[in-house]
């Protein structure tokens, strides 16, 4: 069993808690949480290095990850000189996040002198890359303690950017961000290659997001239109495997045979204005939970989104987490994954 500390994304840490924890079950790997506070998210599992990795970099929420070396009290020599630098290996580099805001300036740069020392004295080849290191000594200050790990992965800025619903050449104002869009598709517990569903697919940020990390992809939409714009989106971002269908999600078994559904993750619409498939949106959410049970395999997932002061209705369907996102100031919403 190795210790692994993430930092979480700030927007809504239980949010990014759920989602690590959802990678995790994702592919089967034992864990168990050890530690949670100011963001960090201390767990003990038997997944390998190359596996954390993996569910990092589909991530949403993660900001980086690492296996924990040690904890210290504070930087001192005397308290550095404790470590074994075994881990290490070059070339390497050191980097440091501050939480405190208190950190010195140069503090990395300071930080990298008594590791040198260590292999100096070991008689090894000392090397730094800051660019392309093969180990990067990450530090992460925090109130009281200090966190030493190998860093495994760090999120680069903007890596959703260019999927941001303006930047689609198909734009719709209720278009989901690429993050929470992801978010959804790992709450869901989807897996590559898997048929994976959104049964209100709109302008297809959800499919996009889902067929990035490798899963068939399915979008149902009432809308001709939302399935078009659907089709221009994932053509723009050279998705080639997907099947749309221009249909009413509260009759999914119209569409798919029962159990043939390893995965659902959807928005589906709350505006006066949205095109439905039925009579209001209590009887659309209703009903169309009621259809997604049908299509869905046994001991699989739905991840959904909706608005607060939508009352649900659940039947049949064992609910796993319930959490809420905020929007803006007239608008927050909730975050629902079932599982059948």
């Amino acid at each position: 069993m190795q210790k692994y500390i993430f930092h979480l994304s700030g927007e809504s840490l239980s949010l990014a808690t759920e989602e690590v924890k959802a990678l995790f079950e994702t592919y089967d790997l034992k864990y168990k949480i050890l530690k949670q506070k100011n963001g960090l998210l201390l767990i003990e599992s038997s997944a390998s290095e190359k596996q954390v990795l993996k569910l990092s970099e589909r991530s949403a929420m993660i900001k980086s990850s690492g296996i924990l070396i040690s904890t210290l009290k504070n930087l001192l020599l005397s308290e550095i000189g404790k470590i074994n630098w075994n881990f290490v290996k070059m070339p390497y580099c050191v980097r440091v996040e501050d939480l405190t805001g208190d950190a010195p300036p140069g503090i990395e740069t300071k930080l990298a002198s008594p590791i040198w020392w260590f292999f100096e004295k070991k008689s090894k080849d000392v090397s730094v890359n800051l660019t392309n290191p093969k180990t990067t000594v990450y530090f992460i200050l925090d109130k009281n303690i200090i966190y030493l790990q190998k860093l495994i992965w760090k999120a680069e800025k903007g890596r959703f950017i260019g999927r941001e619903p303006m930047k689609k050449p198909a734009f719709h104002p209720t278009a989901l961000k690429p993050k929470l869009a992801r978010l959804l598709v790992n709450l869901s517990r989807a897996q590559e290659k898997e048929l994976f569903l959104d049964c209100f697919c709109g302008t297809g940020s959800i499919l996009i997001e889902a067929a990035i990390i490798g899963c068939k992809v399915f979008g149902v939409d009432i809308d001709k239109k939302m399935i078009n714009a659907s089709k221009t989106n994932l053509n723009f971002y050279k998705i080639k495997k997907y099947k749309l269908i221009n249909g009413n999600a509260t009759q999914l078994e119209n569409c798919f045979k029962s159990n043939s559904v390893e995965a659902i993750a959807t928005d589906p619409p709350y505006g006066r204005s949205s095109r439905i498939g039925a009579k209001n949106i209590h009887e659309l959410y209703k009903n169309f939970l009621k259809s997604a049970y049908k299509v869905l395999k046994r001991g699989d997932y739905l991840a959904l989104m909706y608005p607060h002061y939508e009352k649900l209705v659940i039947k049949k369907f064992k609910i796993v987490t319930r959490e809420k996102i905020y929007v803006h100031s007239s608008l927050t919403r909730n975050i629902i994954v079932l599982k059948k």
